[in-house]
């Protein structure tokens, strides 16, 4: 239950990490622009180290502008839904469930309490 919890949060996640890049690049083009040539100056600077072909190969196929802006918007994302997700999970108190056992002692509870 806790990975499908999971998946279904990652998911929700990245889509809604799609949904604000779609949005910041329609109605604030101006920033993304600026977030695009922030990107792209990253990149330069990685490729003005001089490193040898067989990593930056790697540097040319997944650090596109683009792609370096939509990780830092999934990122942010994932800030504000855990930030979100804190204050609600900080409303929900768990129920206390009834024991019909006592309570263990400490003791016996130690995972070296088999040990001898």
């Amino acid at each position: 239950m806790k990975l499908l919890q999971s998946l279904l949060l990652f998911t929700f996640t990245m889509i809604a990490s799609l949904i604000a890049f779609t949005y910041t690049a329609i109605h604030f083009p101006t920033t993304m622009r600026e977030l695009l040539s922030g990107a792209q100056h990253v990149r330069d600077q990685m490729q003005s180290l001089y490193l040898p072909d067989n990593f930056m190969v790697w540097v040319d196929i997944f650090l596109q502008p683009n792609q370096i802006v939509l990780v830092g918007i999934s990122i942010a994302m994932r800030f504000v839904i855990g930030i979100i997700g804190s204050f609600v999970s900080r409303n929900r108190t768990p129920t206390p469930t009834a024991r019909s056992d006592p309570a263990p002692s400490a003791s016996a509870s130690s995972p070296f309490s088999r040990w001898g």
